[in-house]
């Protein structure tokens, strides 16, 4: 019994993981000025955030069609018996409605559909945990358990240094935007694995703080766990995202017993218009409740 696993283009997976666990993907879009580009396809992270440079008009983002997800998974049950596709938060894009639309469509295959209740690699820790466990076990029941107890081991949180595209797009108001960037205000940001939706975690005046806070958070979450994975994201804020992450290790190695794996990640060009280059994110998933994982 083989089961194909599927997501979207935001679970910002390294394309040797895809390729390594055969995971299929189906892109979300991008809008500049009317010419739209498919993510992932013919416009990468690195291109994108150059582009953005470029332009005075923020981007729009659109959610794969629902012929996209019938296509896909019409051609995945050639080689499949059943297929469980994982995707970004539905309380943040109609991506996964559009999934199970499209899957009640398909009669010739059992197709599952899955909330990841998060984004980036949150979502790309839930589609890789998943890929694992195909080799496992050969019930979608079975997996989409263990996914859910995923969630409950899941911590996703980030900051940004230029509050205008969360303001733009929505996700917070032109005042906390104006006044964060005016008092050198750096929100400290989760998606929570409960809702699905943007929750404030806490706010600290300048990047010193920020770490610190940060780190804080982090060796929390990871206290009294035997093994995790350890996700590290950004948009075009290399240097500090890689900063953090060798802090981080420094206090996991110094202060915990911890079996640890990393990745890190450039964030997709559809969570690029939402947040903006100067996001950087940490994606902690405990697996103690997993054996023989890591």
């Amino acid at each position: 019994m083989k089961i194909g696993i599927v997501t979207d283009s935001t679970a910002d997976l390294d394309q040797k993981i895809l390729d390594e666990y055969e995971i299929e993907v189906v892109p979300l879009s991008v809008n500049f000025s009317n010419k739209v580009y498919t993510d992932g396809i013919d416009l990468n992270a690195k291109e994108f955030f150059a582009k953005l440079k470029e332009v005075n008009e923020l981007p729009k983002t659109s959610q794969p069609s629902l012929m996209a997800f019938e296509n896909k998974y019409n051609e995945m049950k050639e080689k499949y018996d059943k297929i469980l596709s994982i995707h970004v938060s539905d309380n943040l894009s109609g991506t996964y409605k559009t999934a199970t639309k499209a899957a009640s469509k398909i009669n010739e295959i059992e197709i599952e559909t899955f909330d990841s209740a998060s984004i980036s690699l949150g979502l790309g820790f839930m589609v890789l945990l998943a890929a694992k466990l195909t080799k496992k076990l050969n019930s979608i029941k079975e997996i989409t358990k263990k996914l859910e107890k995923a969630k409950n081991n899941l911590l996703l949180y980030f900051t940004v240094d230029d509050m205008e595209y969360m303001e733009k797009g929505g996700r917070i108001g032109k005042a906390k935007a104006m006044l964060g960037s005016i008092l050198n205000i750096n929100p400290i940001i989760s998606i929570s694995t409960e809702t699905g939706k943007v929750l404030p975690l806490d706010k600290t005046r300048g990047k010193k703080r920020t770490t610190k806070k940060m780190l804080k958070i982090a060796l929390n979450k990871l206290a009294d766990n035997n093994k995790a994975w350890l996700g590290f994201a950004h948009g075009d804020r290399y240097d500090d995202m890689n900063n953090f992450k060798k802090k981080l290790i420094t206090e996991i190695n110094d202060k915990l017993n911890l079996d640890f794996k990393t990745f890190k990640t450039k964030i997709s060009p559809t969570l690029g218009c939402h947040v903006g280059p100067s996001v950087y994110a940490v994606i902690i998933l405990n697996l103690d409740f997993i054996d023989n994982l890591i």
